[in-house]
């Protein structure tokens, strides 16, 4: 719509005086768009979701807001268009987004990302101080949970934690652990159903300096061949 140019004309006592307003500028509506990877993900997967290709005709994008359940509750909100996310259950999630420019105005899309199950879904999770951060000589308790979903014959749970830092095994789910590499190995059958948690504590080293800490793990099989990386919390900020 085009701009209108509203003229008026003023009588003052040194004659006339002509007042010109520009009228009210119209804002169209950003248009949402946005991919993901990889396109078949599983329970195991990080998946992308990248909203750069959202567009707004006359202005900037500033939000960019997120439902993964497709409970139409904008759960992830952010301010860059990119963000991960992980599926706990197989099936088509309905993955919606809503983005706003920077005159207040929206756009929406809403797209199925179909998620394979995996053999074995893995999750690690770090108990952290609500601070998020930890001083060094102190405790971190991780917990990873392996929930199986189809027959295993044999698993391998590797954690790969900071060079330095000491590991105290807490609860071995009936593991052998090769404590020189951090491994724990199965041997038995496992079947649909199962839930396997292995749990230890991580001593942040007294030296430790303010950084951010990462923690990497792979779990493996080989009937079926199963390779996954262990995923979930995986970052350690420690803070002096």
């Amino acid at each position: 719509m085009r701009n209108s140019l509203r003229i008026f004309i003023v009588l003052t006592a040194l004659g006339l005086v002509i007042v010109s307003f520009a009228g009210a500028q119209s804002n169209a509506p950003p248009r949402a768009d946005f991919r993901f990877t990889p396109q078949n993900p599983d329970t195991n997967t990080l998946v992308t979701f990248d909203a750069s290709a959202s567009k707004d005709p006359d202005g900037s994008i500033v939000k960019y807001e997120w439902d993964f359940n497709g409970d139409g509750r904008f759960d992830d909100v952010k301010t860059v268009p990119t963000t991960t996310r992980l599926f706990d259950r197989a099936g088509e999630w309905r993955i919606n987004l809503r983005v706003t420019d920077n005159r207040g105005a929206t756009g929406s899309i809403s797209k199925i990302v179909k998620v394979i199950e995996a053999p074995v879904t893995v999750r690690r999770s770090l108990a952290l101080p609500p601070s998020g951060t930890v001083a060094p000589g102190q405790t971190v308790r991780v917990i990873v949970i392996l929930r199986i979903n189809q027959t295993i014959n044999g698993l391998g749970l590797d954690e790969d934690p900071p060079k330095g830092w000491t590991v105290k095994e807490v609860q071995n789910a009936g593991a052998i652990l090769k404590k020189s590499e951090l491994q724990w190995l199965w041997t038995q059958r496992f079947s649909p159903g199962q839930i396997v948690a292995v749990i230890y504590d991580l001593l942040v080293p007294p030296s430790a300096p303010t950084n951010a800490f990462s923690l990497k793990g792979m779990l493996t099989s080989f009937s079926p061949r199963l390779a996954a990386p262990v995923v979930g919390d995986s970052e350690i900020r420690v803070s002096r």
